[in-house]
């Protein structure tokens, strides 16, 4: 009985309305301070603008309907060699090419884009030139995810390259500066990934990265060709398989301006030869094929972005490491357009 009178007497304080909390000065101008802070960041924040660096691919997929072109142009120089060593060995003559290669991306559904990639080149060295059309490259993507606020955004592709270029029945200088081509149905399988980080809202950063695996049928090549060769030549090519991993980054400096990176590496390894090899002018045996191969590469550049549909980019991607591969500096411009 006691307690049930205890509970009683205590009912009418329970029941007794609370006074309303008071709110300082200091308080409501902390919280006039967050809101302002809040405002700023929403003002500042903007829907970013990229071309894209200059060799990692995109892991966007182009809307059904919809299509994106973009021409790259290529002027390069090589003046050395990666040995077997590593070690750098100086050409006795500079190699110099220009190359330009349209792009176009064009949306087919929601779960499937195709790229397709064309180009042509021009070659010189030591007071000789030649070039042509390289091979024909067809890329069909499909989307694994789609970017959100956690999640990036990845895509599948493969491609196909097709031996249009010229890979056979060179000049007999043996320079090869109309090999144009590999000669070989090469097929490529990519992952593509991507994501826009908001690390600062003024200046947010996309992130890329990219890894490819190559495999290439073999090829019947006769006389001096892409792989080497010489006089009398006749045999079977059997091309290495090729690994590609390239990372990007693109930092919005505004809206419209964007610096970029690119770092690529490629690997490939010992492409194999069955049949006579042939013999150079003074009477050698002739070479063909080279041995396992990579190259290391760095590519910043710089954006600049009229709107969401229309850019720039142009840079130098350089060779920095390499084994059996050329040294070389490459100037490349590109524009792009989606509609």
């Amino acid at each position: 009985m006691k307690k049930i009178a205890t509970l009683l007497a205590l009912l009418p304080l329970l029941a007794w309305p609370q006074e309303d909390e008071v709110v300082s000065p200091q308080e409501i101008q902390e919280q006039l301070n967050d809101a302002e802070t809040t405002y700023r960041q929403a003002k500042s924040m903007f829907n970013p603008w990229y071309t894209g660096p200059l060799v990692t691919p995109s892991a966007s997929m182009m809307a059904p309907g919809s299509a994106n072109i973009q021409p790259y142009l290529f002027v390069t120089g090589s003046w050395a060699t990666y040995n077997s060593h590593r070690h750098t060995v100086d050409n006795k003559h500079n190699l110099y090419s220009v190359q330009l290669n349209p792009l176009l991306q064009v949306g087919i559904t929601d779960t499937m884009d195709v790229i397709l990639s064309t180009a042509g080149i021009v070659n010189w060295q030591d007071g000789h030139n030649g070039g042509g059309f390289n091979d024909l490259v067809i890329t069909i993507g499909f989307p694994i995810t789609r970017e959100t606020l956690y999640v990036p955004r990845m895509k599948f592709t493969i491609a196909e390259t097709f031996p249009t270029g010229k890979y056979q029945h060179l000049s007999t200088n043996g320079l090869g500066l109309n090999a144009t081509g590999g000669g070989s149905y090469q097929t490529t399988f990519g992952f593509a990934t991507g994501k826009v980080i908001w690390w600062t809202y003024p200046h947010p950063m996309n992130l890329r990265a990219f890894v490819g695996y190559t495999i290439p049928t073999d090829v019947h090549v006769k006389d001096f060709n892409t792989y080497g060769g010489g006089f009398d030549t006749n045999g079977t090519v059997r091309p290495g398989n090729k690994l590609s991993a390239d990372f990007g980054m693109e930092f919005s400096f505004t809206q419209r301006w964007v610096f970029a990176m690119d770092v690529v590496y490629v690997a490939t390894n010992m492409t194999h030869f069955h049949g006579n090899p042939g013999h150079t002018a003074d009477g050698g045996v002739a070479i063909v094929g080279n041995g396992y191969s990579d190259n290391l590469s760095l590519a910043p550049a710089f954006e600049y972005n009229w709107n969401d549909n229309l850019g720039i980019v142009t840079g130098v991607q350089f060779s920095v490491y390499g084994r059996n591969s050329n040294v070389f500096a490459t100037g490349q411009f590109s524009v792009t357009y989606t509609w």
